[in-house]
């Protein structure tokens, strides 16, 4: 099926009070403005400081202050995707983003236990994962067979680039790893259809076991106090796509793709989909840049879940 390359759409960023800029401006301004409205009140004549400490005459500046509205709002315009300061800082070092790595041990006694660590090439450039797949959480049957270690390992960019063209989600194999080493595949079960036409067929985590390994497709996390995620977590890194952008929960964001040919549903989901601009808020590939500029996929509840495509390179592991 042909997809159309749809770059992320800029909007504006969150303003800041008083025109505050810096680190932790919002706290600083809300705070140091609600004071002076104090004084305000008070008859005592104040304006917020500016970023050099100075006062800002009320009066003499009201033509700076509007020209630096106006600076601020076409700066603003160029920021990102998304106007919410709910967004996590995503790391910015191949050692943090290696840290994330960790399981929370082992909750299945019949099983191996789960193993994940994360290491930096030389140049800090590239993060490898290395996994054996076992879930960290309870896990329940819903497939044939039981989750067996294999020996995993993923490589993606510490700092990744949108690349010339998109790249399709593969109908079967990993797209990404989960923060707990396991891997992640797309929305597309067998021969193409929907993971969703399979009802009962994963653990309430998301997941289930196959001939490849135990995996998600999806992170379910409402009413689960047993998963690795919760509701409870936010919108925190799930995992790492393969071409190194993260994936957020949070579940906050819509897909903006629509179910337009349901007899194709359980047996080629792509084809029953079809991508509308503007119709959620996230792009083809489900996800946008953040008021921080940093791009991320987004789980969402909608179809494709997690990725509708790799907007960066993806480095598919070797077979």
């Amino acid at each position: 099926m042909e997809r159309t390359t749809v770059r992320p759409r800029s909007s504006q960023a969150p303003r800041f009070p008083c025109s505050a800029r810096g680190e932790n401006a919002y706290w600083w301004r809300t705070h140091q403005c609600v004071a002076l409205a104090l004084f305000g009140v008070l008859g005592v004549a104040t304006g917020c400081a500016n970023d050099d400490g100075m006062m800002d005459s009320e009066v003499e500046d009201d033509d700076a202050a509007d020209s630096d509205d106006t600076a601020d709002s076409d700066d603003a315009d160029d920021s990102g995707d998304a106007d919410d300061s709910d967004n996590p800082l995503a790391p910015s070092s191949c050692e943090e983003i290696a840290a994330l790595f960790q399981t929370l041990g082992s909750a299945n006694p019949d099983l191996p236990e789960p193993f994940v660590s994360a290491t930096c090439s030389d140049d800090g450039g590239m993060v490898t994962v290395e996994s054996n797949g076992i879930p960290d959480f309870p896990y329940i049957a819903t497939s044939p067979g039981v989750p067996t270690a294999f020996d995993l390992t993923y490589t993606f960019p510490t700092v990744p680039t949108v690349a010339d063209t998109t790249t399709a989600i593969p109908i079967v194999g990993a797209i990404g790893v989960a923060v707990n080493g396991v891997p992640i595949f797309g929305p597309t079960e067998g021969p193409g259809g929907d993971v969703q036409a399979r009802p009962g067929g994963f653990t309430e985590c998301g997941g289930h076991n196959g001939p490849s390994t135990y995996h998600y497709h999806l992170f379910l996390v409402t009413g689960s106090d047993r998963c690795r995620f919760s509701e409870a977590d936010g919108r925190v890194i799930y995992g790492y796509a393969l071409d190194g952008y993260p994936i957020y929960g949070g579940y906050d964001y819509t897909s903006s793709y629509e179910l337009t040919d349901e007899s194709l549903f359980d047996s080629d989901t792509w084809a029953a989909h079809t991508y509308v601009e503007g119709l959620g808020d996230l792009d083809e590939c489900n996800g946008l840049i953040d008021e921080n500029g940093n791009y991320g996929y987004y789980a969402t509840e909608g179809f494709p879940y997690l990725l509708g495509c790799f907007r960066g390179e993806p480095q598919f592991p070797s077979m």
